[in-house]
Protein backbone atom coordinates (compact mmCIF):
# COMPACT_ATOMS: atom_id res chain seq x y z
CA UNK A 1 0.00 0.00 0.00
CA UNK A 2 1.33 3.42 -0.99
CA UNK A 3 1.17 6.23 1.53
CA UNK A 4 2.05 9.91 1.40
CA UNK A 5 4.73 11.03 3.79
CA UNK A 6 4.85 14.64 4.95
CA UNK A 7 8.63 14.81 4.67
CA UNK A 8 8.58 13.52 1.12
CA UNK A 9 6.02 16.13 0.09
CA UNK A 10 8.08 18.93 1.60
CA UNK A 11 11.24 17.62 -0.04
CA UNK A 12 9.46 17.55 -3.38
CA UNK A 13 8.34 21.11 -2.91
CA UNK A 14 11.87 22.20 -2.08
CA UNK A 15 13.20 20.45 -5.17
CA UNK A 16 10.84 22.50 -7.28
CA UNK A 17 12.52 25.69 -6.14
CA UNK A 18 15.90 24.47 -7.36
CA UNK A 19 14.73 24.54 -10.99
CA UNK A 20 13.61 28.16 -10.99
CA UNK A 21 15.69 30.16 -13.51
CA UNK A 22 18.52 32.12 -11.95
CA UNK A 23 17.60 35.17 -13.99
CA UNK A 24 14.18 35.50 -12.35
CA UNK A 25 14.72 38.41 -9.97
CA UNK A 26 12.39 41.05 -8.63
CA UNK A 27 8.61 41.12 -8.76
CA UNK A 28 7.06 43.11 -11.59
CA UNK A 29 3.59 41.62 -11.68
CA UNK A 30 1.30 39.03 -10.07
CA UNK A 31 -0.32 36.35 -12.21
CA UNK A 32 -3.37 34.23 -11.51
CA UNK A 33 -7.09 34.96 -11.49
CA UNK A 34 -7.43 34.19 -7.79
CA UNK A 35 -4.74 36.67 -6.84
CA UNK A 36 -6.23 39.36 -9.04
CA UNK A 37 -9.61 38.78 -7.42
CA UNK A 38 -7.99 39.49 -4.05
CA UNK A 39 -6.29 42.59 -5.42
CA UNK A 40 -9.62 43.79 -6.84
CA UNK A 41 -11.22 43.48 -3.44
CA UNK A 42 -8.45 45.51 -1.82
CA UNK A 43 -8.78 48.17 -4.50
CA UNK A 44 -12.48 48.46 -3.78
CA UNK A 45 -11.65 49.22 -0.16
CA UNK A 46 -8.74 51.61 -0.75
CA UNK A 47 -10.05 53.23 -3.90
CA UNK A 48 -8.76 52.72 -7.41
CA UNK A 49 -6.28 55.56 -7.05
CA UNK A 50 -5.26 54.67 -3.51
CA UNK A 51 -1.66 54.45 -2.37
CA UNK A 52 -1.78 50.65 -2.39
CA UNK A 53 -3.46 50.32 -5.79
CA UNK A 54 -2.14 47.35 -7.76
CA UNK A 55 -0.36 47.69 -11.12
CA UNK A 56 -2.68 47.71 -14.14
CA UNK A 57 -3.50 44.38 -15.75
CA UNK A 58 -1.14 43.72 -18.65
CA UNK A 59 -1.98 42.63 -22.16
CA UNK A 60 -0.87 39.08 -22.89
CA UNK A 61 0.80 37.67 -25.97
CA UNK A 62 1.49 34.01 -26.66
CA UNK A 63 4.83 33.13 -28.18
CA UNK A 64 6.39 29.87 -29.34
CA UNK A 65 10.03 28.93 -29.03
CA UNK A 66 10.55 28.46 -32.77
CA UNK A 67 9.64 32.08 -33.57
CA UNK A 68 11.28 33.57 -30.47
CA UNK A 69 14.68 34.30 -32.01
CA UNK A 70 13.13 36.00 -35.04
CA UNK A 71 10.94 38.15 -32.79
CA UNK A 72 13.82 39.22 -30.56
CA UNK A 73 16.12 40.05 -33.46
CA UNK A 74 13.39 42.06 -35.20
CA UNK A 75 12.04 44.00 -32.22
CA UNK A 76 14.66 44.19 -29.46
CA UNK A 77 15.69 47.86 -29.19
CA UNK A 78 19.33 47.06 -28.42
CA UNK A 79 19.67 44.85 -31.49
CA UNK A 80 17.90 47.49 -33.57
CA UNK A 81 20.52 49.96 -32.36
CA UNK A 82 23.22 47.55 -33.52
CA UNK A 83 21.70 47.49 -36.99
CA UNK A 84 21.73 51.29 -37.15
CA UNK A 85 25.38 51.35 -36.07
CA UNK A 86 26.33 48.94 -38.84
CA UNK A 87 24.27 50.88 -41.37
CA UNK A 88 26.05 54.12 -40.47
CA UNK A 89 29.44 52.47 -41.08
CA UNK A 90 28.26 50.88 -44.30
CA UNK A 91 26.82 54.15 -45.59
CA UNK A 92 30.03 56.12 -45.01
CA UNK A 93 30.68 57.98 -48.30
CA UNK A 94 34.43 57.85 -48.87
CA UNK A 95 34.05 59.07 -52.47
CA UNK A 96 32.64 62.39 -51.29
CA UNK A 97 35.31 62.74 -48.62
CA UNK A 98 38.17 62.09 -51.03
CA UNK A 99 36.60 64.27 -53.73
CA UNK A 100 36.53 67.11 -51.24
CA UNK A 101 40.17 66.36 -50.37
CA UNK A 102 41.04 66.46 -54.07
CA UNK A 103 39.41 69.88 -54.44
CA UNK A 104 41.43 71.15 -51.48
CA UNK A 105 44.72 69.86 -52.90
CA UNK A 106 43.92 71.37 -56.29
CA UNK A 107 43.07 74.68 -54.69
CA UNK A 108 46.36 74.68 -52.77
CA UNK A 109 48.23 73.72 -55.94
CA UNK A 110 46.56 76.62 -57.75
CA UNK A 111 47.61 79.02 -55.01
CA UNK A 112 51.22 77.84 -55.20
CA UNK A 113 51.05 78.17 -59.01
CA UNK A 114 49.87 81.78 -58.75
CA UNK A 115 52.73 82.55 -56.37
CA UNK A 116 55.26 80.75 -58.59
CA UNK A 117 54.14 82.63 -61.71
CA UNK A 118 54.20 85.94 -59.88
CA UNK A 119 57.74 85.44 -58.57
CA UNK A 120 58.90 84.17 -61.94
CA UNK A 121 57.44 87.20 -63.68
CA UNK A 122 59.07 89.48 -61.14
CA UNK A 123 62.46 87.85 -61.70
CA UNK A 124 62.17 88.04 -65.48
CA UNK A 125 61.13 91.68 -65.34
CA UNK A 126 64.22 92.73 -63.40
CA UNK A 127 66.42 91.13 -66.01
CA UNK A 128 70.20 91.32 -65.66
CA UNK A 129 70.35 94.36 -63.46
CA UNK A 130 73.64 94.69 -61.58
CA UNK A 131 72.20 96.90 -58.87
CA UNK A 132 72.94 95.37 -55.50
CA UNK A 133 69.50 96.12 -54.12
CA UNK A 134 67.82 94.64 -57.18
CA UNK A 135 70.04 91.59 -57.05
CA UNK A 136 68.99 91.02 -53.42
CA UNK A 137 65.33 91.25 -54.40
CA UNK A 138 65.92 88.75 -57.22
CA UNK A 139 67.62 86.36 -54.80
CA UNK A 140 64.70 86.57 -52.34
CA UNK A 141 62.16 86.11 -55.14
CA UNK A 142 64.13 83.12 -56.41
CA UNK A 143 63.93 81.47 -52.99
CA UNK A 144 60.21 82.19 -52.74
CA UNK A 145 59.69 80.82 -56.25
CA UNK A 146 61.50 77.64 -55.21
CA UNK A 147 59.25 77.31 -52.17
CA UNK A 148 56.17 77.73 -54.39
CA UNK A 149 57.55 75.12 -56.79
CA UNK A 150 58.13 72.75 -53.86
CA UNK A 151 54.54 73.32 -52.71
CA UNK A 152 53.27 72.56 -56.20
CA UNK A 153 55.33 69.36 -56.26
CA UNK A 154 53.96 68.35 -52.85
CA UNK A 155 50.37 68.92 -53.96
CA UNK A 156 50.99 66.88 -57.11
CA UNK A 157 52.28 64.01 -54.99
CA UNK A 158 49.26 64.29 -52.67
CA UNK A 159 46.92 64.23 -55.66
CA UNK A 160 48.75 61.26 -57.16
CA UNK A 161 48.46 59.36 -53.84
CA UNK A 162 44.76 59.99 -53.34
CA UNK A 163 43.69 56.86 -55.21
CA UNK A 164 45.90 54.63 -53.07
CA UNK A 165 44.86 56.45 -49.91
CA UNK A 166 41.19 55.98 -50.79
CA UNK A 167 41.75 52.29 -51.50
CA UNK A 168 43.48 51.87 -48.11
CA UNK A 169 40.68 53.80 -46.40
CA UNK A 170 38.08 51.58 -48.04
CA UNK A 171 39.94 48.48 -46.87
CA UNK A 172 40.15 49.90 -43.36
CA UNK A 173 36.45 50.79 -43.40
CA UNK A 174 35.63 47.26 -44.54
CA UNK A 175 37.74 45.84 -41.70
CA UNK A 176 36.00 48.16 -39.26
CA UNK A 177 32.60 47.04 -40.50
CA UNK A 178 33.49 43.33 -40.31
CA UNK A 179 35.02 43.69 -36.84
CA UNK A 180 32.10 45.72 -35.52
CA UNK A 181 29.60 43.31 -37.03
CA UNK A 182 31.26 40.30 -35.40
CA UNK A 183 31.21 42.01 -32.01
CA UNK A 184 27.63 43.24 -32.30
CA UNK A 185 26.43 39.89 -33.67
CA UNK A 186 27.98 38.18 -30.67
CA UNK A 187 26.22 40.55 -28.28
CA UNK A 188 22.95 40.07 -30.19
CA UNK A 189 23.39 36.31 -29.82
CA UNK A 190 23.72 36.77 -26.07
CA UNK A 191 20.44 38.69 -26.02
CA UNK A 192 18.67 35.95 -28.01
CA UNK A 193 20.11 33.23 -25.78
CA UNK A 194 18.99 35.20 -22.74
CA UNK A 195 15.46 35.29 -24.15
CA UNK A 196 15.55 31.55 -24.82
CA UNK A 197 16.82 30.87 -21.30
CA UNK A 198 13.99 32.97 -19.88
CA UNK A 199 11.50 31.04 -22.04
CA UNK A 200 12.81 27.69 -20.78
CA UNK A 201 12.85 29.03 -17.23
CA UNK A 202 9.17 29.95 -17.47
CA UNK A 203 8.28 26.46 -18.68
CA UNK A 204 10.31 25.03 -15.80
CA UNK A 205 8.50 27.24 -13.30
CA UNK A 206 5.10 26.31 -14.71
CA UNK A 207 5.91 22.63 -14.24
CA UNK A 208 7.11 23.36 -10.72
CA UNK A 209 3.82 25.09 -9.90
CA UNK A 210 1.90 22.09 -11.22
CA UNK A 211 3.97 19.81 -8.97
CA UNK A 212 3.25 22.00 -5.95
CA UNK A 213 -0.46 22.01 -6.79
CA UNK A 214 -0.40 18.23 -6.73
CA UNK A 215 1.49 18.25 -3.43
CA UNK A 216 -1.03 20.67 -1.95
CA UNK A 217 -3.92 18.45 -3.01
CA UNK A 218 -2.18 15.44 -1.45
CA UNK A 219 -1.53 17.37 1.75
CA UNK A 220 -5.18 18.42 1.92
CA UNK A 221 -6.20 14.78 1.68
CA UNK A 222 -3.73 13.77 4.34
CA UNK A 223 -4.76 16.62 6.66
CA UNK A 224 -8.38 15.48 6.41
CA UNK A 225 -7.36 11.98 7.48
CA UNK A 226 -5.07 13.16 10.27
CA UNK A 227 -7.76 15.50 11.60
CA UNK A 228 -10.05 12.49 12.04
CA UNK A 229 -7.21 10.55 13.64
CA UNK A 230 -6.50 13.44 16.02
CA UNK A 231 -10.15 13.54 17.07
CA UNK A 232 -10.06 9.91 18.23
CA UNK A 233 -6.59 10.16 19.74
CA UNK A 234 -4.69 8.09 17.17
CA UNK A 235 -2.20 10.93 16.54
CA UNK A 236 -1.15 13.97 18.54
CA UNK A 237 -2.18 17.53 17.89
CA UNK A 238 1.50 18.29 17.23
CA UNK A 239 1.49 15.87 14.28
CA UNK A 240 -1.50 17.66 12.81
CA UNK A 241 0.07 21.08 13.41
CA UNK A 242 3.27 19.99 11.69
CA UNK A 243 1.30 18.77 8.70
CA UNK A 244 -0.59 22.05 8.47
CA UNK A 245 2.68 23.96 8.69
CA UNK A 246 4.04 21.87 5.83
CA UNK A 247 1.03 22.87 3.76
CA UNK A 248 1.51 26.55 4.57
CA UNK A 249 5.18 26.31 3.56
CA UNK A 250 4.26 24.55 0.31
CA UNK A 251 1.62 27.18 -0.46
CA UNK A 252 4.17 29.92 0.18
CA UNK A 253 6.62 28.22 -2.18
CA UNK A 254 3.91 28.09 -4.82
CA UNK A 255 3.29 31.80 -4.39
CA UNK A 256 7.01 32.48 -4.81
CA UNK A 257 7.09 30.48 -8.03
CA UNK A 258 4.03 32.31 -9.31
CA UNK A 259 5.67 35.67 -8.72
CA UNK A 260 8.91 34.46 -10.32
CA UNK A 261 6.98 33.27 -13.35
CA UNK A 262 5.34 36.68 -13.77
CA UNK A 263 8.70 38.43 -13.37
CA UNK A 264 10.42 36.26 -15.96
CA UNK A 265 7.50 36.65 -18.37
CA UNK A 266 7.86 40.43 -18.10
CA UNK A 267 11.61 40.22 -18.64
CA UNK A 268 11.07 38.06 -21.71
CA UNK A 269 8.46 40.52 -22.99
CA UNK A 270 10.95 43.38 -22.78
CA UNK A 271 13.56 41.32 -24.64
CA UNK A 272 10.95 40.82 -27.36
CA UNK A 273 10.65 44.58 -27.72
CA UNK A 274 7.32 45.04 -25.90
CA UNK A 275 6.52 47.79 -23.44
CA UNK A 276 5.87 47.21 -19.76
CA UNK A 277 2.14 47.15 -20.54
CA UNK A 278 2.50 43.77 -22.25
CA UNK A 279 3.63 40.39 -20.99
CA UNK A 280 4.26 37.19 -22.91
CA UNK A 281 3.12 33.62 -22.27
CA UNK A 282 5.29 30.82 -23.68
CA UNK A 283 3.41 27.93 -25.25
CA UNK A 284 5.63 24.85 -25.14
CA UNK A 285 9.14 23.63 -25.87
CA UNK A 286 9.93 21.75 -29.07
CA UNK A 287 10.86 18.08 -28.80
CA UNK A 288 14.29 16.94 -29.93
CA UNK A 289 13.68 14.34 -32.62
CA UNK A 290 15.63 11.15 -33.27
CA UNK A 291 16.52 12.57 -36.69
CA UNK A 292 18.12 15.63 -35.10
CA UNK A 293 20.15 13.42 -32.79
CA UNK A 294 21.25 11.07 -35.56
CA UNK A 295 22.30 14.03 -37.72
CA UNK A 296 24.84 15.11 -35.10
CA UNK A 297 28.33 14.55 -36.54
CA UNK A 298 31.09 15.41 -34.11
CA UNK A 299 33.90 16.09 -36.60
CA UNK A 300 31.81 18.12 -39.05
CA UNK A 301 30.01 20.02 -36.30
CA UNK A 302 33.31 20.76 -34.53
CA UNK A 303 34.80 22.25 -37.69
CA UNK A 304 31.72 24.45 -38.08
CA UNK A 305 31.95 25.53 -34.44
CA UNK A 306 35.64 26.44 -34.71
CA UNK A 307 35.10 28.34 -37.96
CA UNK A 308 32.28 30.37 -36.37
CA UNK A 309 33.81 30.76 -32.92
CA UNK A 310 33.77 34.36 -31.75
CA UNK A 311 36.53 33.83 -29.18
CA UNK A 312 38.84 32.27 -31.77
CA UNK A 313 38.14 35.13 -34.16
CA UNK A 314 38.84 37.64 -31.38
CA UNK A 315 42.12 35.91 -30.54
CA UNK A 316 43.05 35.89 -34.23
CA UNK A 317 42.42 39.63 -34.42
CA UNK A 318 44.65 40.22 -31.41
CA UNK A 319 47.38 38.08 -32.93
CA UNK A 320 47.09 39.93 -36.26
CA UNK A 321 47.34 43.29 -34.53
CA UNK A 322 50.32 42.12 -32.49
CA UNK A 323 51.95 40.84 -35.67
CA UNK A 324 51.48 44.21 -37.36
CA UNK A 325 53.14 45.94 -34.40
CA UNK A 326 55.92 43.37 -34.16
CA UNK A 327 59.43 44.74 -34.55
CA UNK A 328 62.65 42.77 -34.18
CA UNK A 329 64.71 43.83 -31.25
CA UNK A 330 61.88 45.50 -29.32
CA UNK A 331 61.10 43.18 -26.44
CA UNK A 332 57.70 44.74 -25.71
CA UNK A 333 56.33 44.00 -29.17
CA UNK A 334 57.97 40.56 -29.24
CA UNK A 335 56.40 39.62 -25.90
CA UNK A 336 53.00 40.94 -27.00
CA UNK A 337 53.18 38.92 -30.21
CA UNK A 338 54.17 35.72 -28.38
CA UNK A 339 51.39 36.26 -25.81
CA UNK A 340 48.84 36.77 -28.58
CA UNK A 341 49.90 33.52 -30.26
CA UNK A 342 49.59 31.61 -26.97
CA UNK A 343 46.17 33.16 -26.37
CA UNK A 344 45.04 32.02 -29.82
CA UNK A 345 46.25 28.47 -29.16
CA UNK A 346 44.40 28.45 -25.83
CA UNK A 347 41.20 29.75 -27.44
CA UNK A 348 41.31 26.96 -30.01
CA UNK A 349 41.98 24.26 -27.43
CA UNK A 350 39.33 25.64 -25.06
CA UNK A 351 36.72 25.78 -27.81
CA UNK A 352 37.40 22.21 -28.87
CA UNK A 353 37.27 20.93 -25.29
CA UNK A 354 34.05 22.81 -24.56
CA UNK A 355 32.43 21.52 -27.72
CA UNK A 356 33.35 17.93 -26.85
CA UNK A 357 31.64 18.32 -23.47
CA UNK A 358 28.53 19.78 -25.10
CA UNK A 359 28.36 16.86 -27.52
CA UNK A 360 28.69 14.32 -24.70
CA UNK A 361 26.10 16.21 -22.65
CA UNK A 362 23.49 15.75 -25.38
CA UNK A 363 24.18 12.01 -25.41
CA UNK A 364 23.93 11.85 -21.62
CA UNK A 365 20.66 13.77 -21.53
CA UNK A 366 19.22 11.37 -24.12
CA UNK A 367 20.22 8.43 -21.92
CA UNK A 368 18.55 10.02 -18.88
CA UNK A 369 15.40 10.63 -20.90
CA UNK A 370 15.27 6.97 -21.94
CA UNK A 371 15.64 5.96 -18.28
CA UNK A 372 12.87 8.36 -17.22
CA UNK A 373 10.55 6.98 -19.88
CA UNK A 374 11.30 3.42 -18.79
CA UNK A 375 10.55 4.34 -15.18
CA UNK A 376 7.28 5.94 -16.25
CA UNK A 377 6.27 2.85 -18.22
CA UNK A 378 6.86 0.66 -15.16
CA UNK A 379 4.93 3.05 -12.92
CA UNK A 380 2.10 3.09 -15.47
CA UNK A 381 1.83 -0.68 -15.15
CA UNK A 382 1.68 -0.37 -11.37
CA UNK A 383 -0.98 2.30 -11.66
CA UNK A 384 -3.09 0.15 -13.97
CA UNK A 385 -3.06 -2.55 -11.29
CA UNK A 386 -4.01 -0.02 -8.61
CA UNK A 387 -6.81 1.33 -10.82
CA UNK A 388 -8.21 -2.18 -11.29
CA UNK A 389 -8.00 -2.86 -7.56
CA UNK A 390 -9.77 0.43 -6.86
CA UNK A 391 -12.61 -0.49 -9.23
CA UNK A 392 -13.01 -3.76 -7.36
CA UNK A 393 -12.94 -2.07 -3.96
CA UNK A 394 -9.65 -3.67 -2.95
CA UNK A 395 -7.90 -0.36 -2.12
CA UNK A 396 -9.16 2.95 -0.78
CA UNK A 397 -9.69 6.13 -2.72
CA UNK A 398 -6.77 7.66 -0.84
CA UNK A 399 -4.46 4.88 -2.02
CA UNK A 400 -5.76 5.30 -5.58
CA UNK A 401 -5.13 9.05 -5.54
CA UNK A 402 -1.68 8.42 -4.14
CA UNK A 403 -1.01 6.07 -7.05
CA UNK A 404 -2.11 8.85 -9.41
CA UNK A 405 0.38 11.20 -7.77
CA UNK A 406 3.16 8.63 -8.12
CA UNK A 407 2.42 8.28 -11.83
CA UNK A 408 2.31 12.08 -12.26
CA UNK A 409 5.69 12.34 -10.52
CA UNK A 410 7.18 9.92 -13.05
CA UNK A 411 5.64 11.99 -15.83
CA UNK A 412 7.24 15.07 -14.29
CA UNK A 413 10.58 13.27 -14.45
CA UNK A 414 10.03 12.58 -18.15
CA UNK A 415 9.10 16.23 -18.75
CA UNK A 416 12.23 17.37 -16.93
CA UNK A 417 14.41 14.96 -18.91
CA UNK A 418 12.87 16.15 -22.19
CA UNK A 419 13.49 19.76 -21.21
CA UNK A 420 17.09 18.99 -20.22
CA UNK A 421 17.69 17.23 -23.54
CA UNK A 422 16.24 20.14 -25.48
CA UNK A 423 18.37 22.62 -23.51
CA UNK A 424 21.52 20.56 -24.14
CA UNK A 425 20.74 20.21 -27.85
CA UNK A 426 19.95 23.92 -28.20
CA UNK A 427 23.23 24.79 -26.48
CA UNK A 428 25.06 22.43 -28.84
CA UNK A 429 23.38 24.08 -31.83
CA UNK A 430 24.48 27.51 -30.61
CA UNK A 431 28.02 26.19 -30.30
CA UNK A 432 27.96 25.28 -33.98
CA UNK A 433 26.91 28.88 -34.67
CA UNK A 434 29.93 30.17 -32.76
CA UNK A 435 28.57 30.76 -29.28
CA UNK A 436 29.31 28.19 -26.58
CA UNK A 437 27.97 27.80 -23.07
CA UNK A 438 29.88 29.76 -20.48
CA UNK A 439 30.71 32.66 -22.76
CA UNK A 440 31.49 33.65 -26.30
CA UNK A 441 33.91 30.78 -26.90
Amino acid sequence: MKRIRTGALLAGALCVLTVVPAGAVGVLDVAGAGIWATVSTVQDVLGRDGVNAAPPVQDEQSIGFVGLEKTVRANNPTIQGFEKTLASIQNTNLDAQFLQQEFQYQAQYGQYKIEYDAYNEFINALGDSQDATVRAQIAMATKLRALAASGMDTMNKMLDGLDQAQEEAEDQLEDTYDSTKRQLDNTANQIVIGAQSAYIGIITTQEGIATLDRNLAALDRQITVVEKQAEIGMVSQLTLDNLRQTRRATAAQRETLTLMQATTENQLSLLCGNTAATTVKPTALPTVTDTQLSDMNYEEDLKQALDNSYAIWSAQEQAREASNQYEDGQSSTVDAYEAAKLNLEYAEESAENTFRQLYLDVQDKKRLLDEAKAAYDMEKKNFDVDALQYERGMISQLDYLTAQDDLAAKQDAVNTAERDLFTAYNTYDWAKRGYMAGGAV
